[in-house]
């Protein structure tokens, strides 16, 4: 197990950063509060509608489902996209967190209900249909570029390019190419005409079993219960966009940046309405669609899952806790209450022979979020720094006696001064490029410490991007099954200024 602090990682909200150390600059947006808290009830009459649509992926839960309706436990919430085959390795690290929270609560004592918010409205089907599959996990025999960090599996946009992507079938491309690459017979959850809800839902089903109840953002007793809300956002729209802008500026003020913008500079996106083929559309701003028919904005999104499950905490990513930081002013505005906002766990994984390989090499594990030669540059130092004291005594060189031509021949010919400047910058360019070869290979001489360089990064930054951001994490399930979860859940830290990277 190696922990390592959030302040390392590539990326990282600086809101974030500052809310989780206590800086009353932040929490004065969002308050910090491990207080364990009391379950509440008041709950919307949906339990029925989650029974049935847990049952139909396969998840059981109608006793636990009405006990929560009874307000008997305290409710736990997060969220995310419908992604093909599970999404973004960060989509198991809420789960993860989330099964961690309930068993901790309940080992003290205190009964828990842990719901997973599907976001099936959002329309971004480019985020949705693709998978990217480390290299290093596919059997030596698979006809793949091994010099790639990943594979990049993906559907192209059809023509239903604002349709809310829950509701549009997997495509079969997605399906034959996943099947292909990891030699299976084709699963349950990717049964011909399933569409990315109910693959999504059906495959954390097999994974999570009954521990996690599933929520369906497009469920219609979902939006029914949430009609008050819609109406009271609708009426109060012109004070709710003021509160928004308000808030903008105080952020600004305090050294933070928005997460949601306005719109063209105008106004904040509240709402969507679906048309009959579920296409999101500005809604008319006289009128509000029935609430079956609207799509909730990323502002609106958190109130309606705050206003009908009430949630105790909610387990967001980095981008949705600075979500809160906008709409805690409009929880107060609309009489919402605000649940406690946790940050989820953060893990990275990776298998025994990998992870070995920090001590081994003697590595950092925060040295791995850049290059193989930057990694092993600061380990040649006498050398590198050999290589830059001859290039730049090199380089005064030539330029003298590059200065002496133009003097000989710059009197007999005007026209020489332009090509003597476009020389000089290709001597320059090629100087640096020579010098940059020069470092690659005096780190790349011990060739099995460059290789161990060369996986660390591939599994940890492929492709410059921080693995759980970017890897599914179905590909690591295809190898380790079950024990994947298990390690995650045992290791991962919710609400952590840390993040773990995991041993398989």
């Amino acid at each position: 197990m190696t922990r390592v602090p959030l302040t390392q990682y590539p990326g990282m909200n600086r809101f974030v950063l500052d809310w989780l150390a206590g800086n009353p600059k932040a929490t004065a947006f969002v308050p910090r509060n491990p207080e364990t808290p009391k379950p509440r009830n008041n709950k919307a009459p949906i339990h029925a509608a989650l029974v049935e649509s847990n049952k139909h992926w396969g998840i059981f839960a109608r006793e636990a489902i009405e006990k929560w309706q009874r307000g008997e436990t305290v409710t736990l919430v997060a969220g995310q996209q419908v992604g093909f085959a599970g999404g973004p390795l960060y989509t198991l690290a809420k789960l993860a967190t989330l099964i961690k929270m309930k068993r901790d609560f309940e080992a003290q004592g205190t009964p828990c209900t842990a719901f997973f918010w599907l976001a099936t409205e959002d329309h971004d089907f480019d985020e949705v249909a693709q998978l990217n599959v480390p290299v290093s996990t596919l059997a030596p025999q698979k006809d793949v570029n091994r010099q790639l960090d990943l594979v990049c599996m993906r559907a192209i946009r059809g023509a239903d390019g604002r349709a809310a992507v829950g509701s549009l079938p997997v495509p079969e491309s997605l399906v034959t190419q996943v099947l292909a690459l990891f030699d299976i017979p084709r699963p349950d959850w990717l049964r011909s005409g399933f569409n990315f809800r109910d693959s999504f839902a059906q495959l954390i089903a097999s994974v999570a079993g009954s521990e996690v109840i599933l929520v369906d953002a497009l469920l219609p007793d979902l939006r029914r219960a949430g009609a008050s809300l819609f109406g009271q956002i609708h009426a109060r729209r012109e004070e709710i966009q003021a509160a928004l802008n308000a808030r903008g500026e105080e952020l600004k003020a305090a050294g933070y940046s928005e997460q949601i913008v306005p719109r063209d500079g105008d106004e904040y996106t509240l709402f969507y309405e679906l048309d009959a083929n579920n296409h999101r559309l500005p809604p008319a701003a006289d009128r509000l669609p029935d609430a079956e028919r609207i799509s909730t904005s990323a502002l609106t999104r958190p109130l309606l899952q705050d206003f009908v499950l009430r949630p105790d905490i909610f387990v967001g990513g980095p981008a949705e806790v600075a979500y809160y930081a906008q709409l805690s002013t409009l929880h107060d505005l609309l009489g919402v209450t605000m649940p406690r906002v946790a940050l989820r766990g953060h893990a990275l994984v990776a298998p025994k022979r990998i992870t070995r390989m920090f001590e081994r090499y003697e590595i950092d594990p925060t040295e791995v979020f850049s290059s193989p030669e930057a990694l092993l540059t600061e380990r040649e130092p006498q050398g590198v720094a050999k290589i830059h004291a001859l290039k730049a005594e090199a380089k005064r060189e030539l330029m003298k006696r590059i200065e002496q031509i133009g003097e000989l021949s710059l009197p007999a010919d005007h026209s020489l001064a332009g090509s003597i400047q476009r020389s000089i910058g290709h001597l320059e360019f090629h100087f640096e490029k020579l010098a940059e070869r020069a470092i690659k290979g005096l780190v790349r001489k011990d060739r099995e410490r460059f290789a161990a360089a060369r996986e660390l990064v591939a599994t940890f930054y492929p492709d410059r991007h921080v693995q759980d951001r970017v890897v599914g994490w179905f590909a690591y399930w295809c190898v380790y099954g079950s024990h994947l979860l298990d390690r995650i859940v045992e290791e991962i830290e919710p609400d952590s200024d840390h993040f773990r990277i995991v041993e398989l």
